[in-house]
């Protein structure tokens, strides 16, 4: 465990628009535990293992595996993430909510623009993505956000449809429907990063966005998310059976504390 401590403007960035770029927060060392997890998942894919995008072969996820707990545990408990989402959220408890491994190659093209937070049964202003890659990769490749769109409105999920990328995974008619992010992008205030390894981009999982492409310039992307709460994080209602581990807080009512003791405390 190592104390991470964030300058101010870090924190702001994060309150206002909901990302932030954390350099060099991994030591090699970290990156290289991180990697050996990313590993240990893809060659032990769980029971929510598949591929991200409709129509190709070249977009591999998995997520929520309880089989690879031991593999992230050290990460989870001692790496600096859980202190860097302590800093960010001026010095919450922090819980641990699942990790998430993400395997591009060939021409998988850009993950379409979407909102975590649609897709999990959880409201509030502590909860953190940390995205990790372990290429180099330019702004162009990279993963671009939607700066300050955590506030609101929270949009349906995305089925993630090449065709419509507006299209919902749920029926609703009091959830709005994705907007076409990627064809009106000059209405949108949208910021990307070029990292390292050993950088990580926090992002509150309300945020939208997208992109991640691979092609002839970046023929392959590694990428491990691992994400927590904290404190002001409450329980929430989606128009379905919303999250990995919907099974286990289907009894948590909107608006109680969003706790379960599935869910590890970590700061």
């Amino acid at each position: 465990m190592s104390a991470v401590s964030l300058a101010a403007e870090k924190i702001r960035a994060f309150e206002q628009e909901g990302v932030v770029l954390l350099p060099g927060l991994l030591s090699p060392d970290w990156v290289d535990a991180c990697r050996q997890a990313w590993t240990f998942s893809v060659q032990n894919p769980g029971p929510l293992a598949s591929g991200l995008l409709p129509g190709t072969d070249s977009a591999f996820q998995d997520l929520c595996n309880p089989s690879a707990y031991a593999a992230y545990r050290e990460i989870i408990h001692d790496s600096p993430l859980a202190d860097a989402a302590q800093a960010l959220w001026n010095g919450s408890p922090v819980w641990y909510m699942y990790e998430q491994v993400f395997h591009k190659t060939g021409n998988a093209g850009r993950t379409p623009w979407h909102q975590d937070t649609s897709y999990l049964a959880v409201d509030g202003d502590h909860l953190i993505a940390f995205w990790i890659s372990f290429e180099s990769l330019p702004k162009s490749h990279g993963l671009e956000f939607v700066r300050g769109s955590h506030r609101g409105p929270l949009f349906n999920t995305s089925r993630f449809d090449r065709t419509d990328p507006t299209l919902p995974i749920f029926a609703s008619e009091t959830v709005p429907n994705l907007p076409d992010v990627e064809a009106r992008r000059r209405e949108f205030d949208i910021v990307s990063f070029a990292t390292n390894p050993g950088d990580v981009i926090g992002f509150h999982t309300s945020v939208l966005h997208g992109g991640g492409a691979v092609d002839r310039q970046i023929e392959e992307r590694r990428t491990l998310t691992l994400r927590f709460f904290g404190e002001r994080s409450i329980s929430a209602k989606r128009p379905g059976a919303a999250g990995p581990f919907y099974e286990d807080i289907r009894t948590l009512k909107p608006g109680e504390p969003f706790r379960h003791t599935r869910f590890p405390k970590v700061r």
